[in-house]
């Protein structure tokens, strides 16, 4: 990965609906170009995926999430089947799961989805007010 490829990377995590010729204007070159590094960048999974982040309606959790440590690469693989926004950490907590939800029920109900996954010791969950 290059210069050029980190350009388009920062102009895709600013705005990813810019189109290929666009992100080609502004960094100099052609849309031919920006098409082809952005599939080698897909395939190389460089970029994993492309997500839509929707207007502030519904409810934003972070669950805080302990784990047998045994188990921690288990928890984290089916956690990552249903939601992307997940970090790793060292000391208390060992992960992080990010929740972007349309109701409290509904952010509630994912919680319990992963207090029942094999190897979660604890839950905490922090919700976003503003």
């Amino acid at each position: 990965m290059d210069s050029r490829d980190q350009q388009i990377l920062e102009i895709l995590r600013q705005n990813s609906r810019y189109t290929n010729t666009e992100i080609g204007n502004m960094i100099g070159v052609s849309e031919g170009t920006v098409r082809k590094r952005i599939a080698r960048m897909i395939l190389s999974h460089t970029i994993k995926k492309f997500t839509v982040e929707t207007a502030n309606d519904g409810v934003d959790g972070i669950v805080l999430v302990r784990v047998d440590l045994k188990k921690a690469q288990h928890v984290i693989s089916e956690i990552k089947k249903k939601y992307s926004e997940i970090y790793e950490f060292s000391g208390k907590i060992d992960i992080a799961v990010g929740i972007h939800s349309a109701s409290l029920s509904e952010l509630n109900s994912a919680v319990d989805a992963i207090r029942t996954l094999d190897g979660v010791r604890s839950t905490d969950t922090l919700i976003r007010l503003t």
